[in-house]
């Protein structure tokens, strides 16, 4: 096979020290990729000059990616270039590429990752912490991902979501003069711009709730498979524990065929891949462990396998119908039925505060049944309010204008750790309205003095028959009270927390019980999905 025309060129730069012509698109954030990457080569070496070239994605900015013809519209014209010998280097953002790289052309490093999460940027006026999101309701969201539109509209419902175009710094701007409530960016291209934010709230979204696209967060560094400076540049900027995390992504988005319109999410958290998959049943989210010395191929076949295979059986739940949308928008589109049915019921003992509050006191509200309790009281508060998790800040808004000035996680250990150490030397009382069941965590928020407890209602257990389910949600330890009273034949337990899980296990130990790893919806769903497939 006759050689390559460009080989004689690397066999003379082979001898000396390597120069490199980097492509690059003009974007601030492509610069600075390409910057990165010189750096680094200098660093080792080598000589370094930068290319810019225009690519389809540059050009066309009034027209939604979803209208455009083809594919690869950051990348298809730097590839070009790599192939007709005009440079010998092209630098990504690895999910802006096609899952296979054209003939000819192969990733020669990836260095290591930086920030893989997705960030809500809003007008501050816009934040409210009542809600999954933090942003208020009915706001107007900015993202041509569809990726993100559909994880926006699972986890909050009623977002006017509409098209965002443009580079880095024109989507803030945007943002800023009014266009727009919010917008939707990737972490990595804020922080490597260094961008000031100051002016506006940033609400970075947690991957286990807003799953990245496959290698968000890493770059690519591609060229010639023939480069006789392949292994050079592998071995100055390649990180392994990089590589092998977004090739599973990368596996599965490949294993679907779908491209960077898929509205599709996947990331290794650990030892587990996560992926999220809106289907035309609804939003699918799943969650596999990668064994040891599994393959590329196999993981993604697993993946792919909890994605697209409908389940079948009944889930229960106790909880009021529609107090959980997203958990049940999870299980429905994943083929399951549910029963939603609470077991137990509050009652308000006292409507009256125990003592005089004061303008510095907070109150502490832990639960929805607490809220739904103090309801009468609550406008007549002079003080602070602090709720638990987004579960009871969701439960106030429904019954309250007063808006919440912290919110926790909802995981009791991490909560009060936090808020305490929040309220750690000022002057304050916590008033915390309990059931007649509850497990006294409130003593660790403050002092003893500063703590004015009182039973404000009583918990009545109500058990009921319940149709046969495979799966049953239990929210509290009252409510596993109850589910054991009913008599309803025992198969697989999913908790809330390990408080529940205890009082489970203390019926019988032989009871399959998984717990969830965070007190939250998508969370629960997850450890029913591993319930169902134990």
């Amino acid at each position: 096979m006759d050689k390559p025309l460009h080989a004689a060129r690397q066999t003379i730069l082979n001898s000396s020290p390597p120069h490199f012509r980097i492509g690059t698109r003009g974007s601030d954030l492509a610069l600075w990729q390409a910057h990165f990457t010189q750096d680094c080569l200098e660093a080792a070496g080598a000589t370094v000059e930068l290319v810019i070239i225009s690519t389809q994605g540059d050009r066309i900015q009034h027209v939604t990616f979803d209208k455009m013809e083809g594919k690869g519209f950051f990348t298809k014209e730097i590839e070009s270039a790599l192939l007709e010998d005009r440079i010998d280097i092209a630098v990504h953002s690895h999910k802006d590429l096609e899952t296979t790289s054209p003939d000819g052309l192969c990733i020669a490093a990836v260095p290591a990752r930086g920030p893989v999460e997705d960030v809500l940027i809003m007008q501050p006026l816009l934040r409210d912490d009542r809600t999954p999101l933090s942003i208020a309701h009915g706001a107007k969201v900015g993202t041509s991902s569809h990726r993100r539109r559909a994880q926006l509209q699972t986890l909050q419902s009623g977002l006017n979501i509409v098209p965002l175009r443009g580079n880095v710094p024109t989507r803030v701007e945007k943002l800023r003069q009014g266009e727009y409530d919010a917008i939707v960016l990737a972490r990595a291209g804020i922080e490597r711009l260094g961008l000031d934010l100051s002016d506006l709230h940033v609400h970075i979204l947690p991957t286990n709730q807003f799953v990245p696209a496959p290698a968000q967060g890493a770059l690519a560094i591609q060229m010639r498979d023939r480069d006789v400076h392949l292994d050079w540049v592998k071995s100055t900027l390649n990180d392994e524990a990089t590589v092998q995390s977004i090739d599973r992504e990368r596996s599965v988005l490949r294993a679907l065929e779908g491209g960077c319109l898929l509205p599709f999410g996947a990331h290794v958290i650990g030892n587990r891949l996560r992926t999220f998959l809106e289907t035309p049943a609804g939003p699918r989210l799943s969650e596999i462990g990668i064994l040891e010395k599994q393959t590329v191929g196999a993981s993604a076949m697993a993946a792919l396998a909890r994605l697209n295979t409908p389940l079948h059986g009944n889930v229960f739940l106790s909880k009021i119908p529609g107090k959980w949308p997203i958990f049940e928008a999870l299980v429905r589109a994943a083929g399951l039925q549910l029963i939603e049915q609470p077991l137990v019921r509050s009652q308000a003992a006292s409507i009256d505060w125990p003592e005089l509050p004061a303008p510095s006191d907070w109150l502490w509200l832990h639960s929805p049944s607490a809220v739904e309790v103090m309801r009468p009281l609550l406008s007549d508060f002079p003080g602070t309010i602090a709720c638990a998790g987004k579960g009871t800040a969701a439960a106030l808004a429904h019954v309250s204008d007063r808006i919440p000035q912290w919110v926790g996680s909802g995981t009791p250990e991490k909560t009060h750790a936090e808020f305490a150490a929040l309220l750690k030397g000022s002057e304050h009382r916590i008033f915390v309205p309990h059931s007649d069941r509850s497990m006294e965590r409130w003593a660790s928020l403050s002092s003893p003095e500063r703590i004015v407890a009182w039973c404000a209602y009583e918990t009545t257990l109500e058990p009921a028959a319940l149709p046969q389910h495979t799966v049953a949600v239990i929210t509290s330890p009252s409510q596993w009270a109850a589910y054991v009273q009913s008599g309803t034949p025992v198969h697989s337990i999913v908790t809330l927390g390990n408080s529940t899980a205890a009082a489970v296990k203390a019926t019988d130990e032989s009871i399959d019980v998984e717990v969830s790893s965070e007190p939250c919806e998508w969370e629960v769903w997850l450890a029913v999905e591993r319930a169902l497939y134990r």
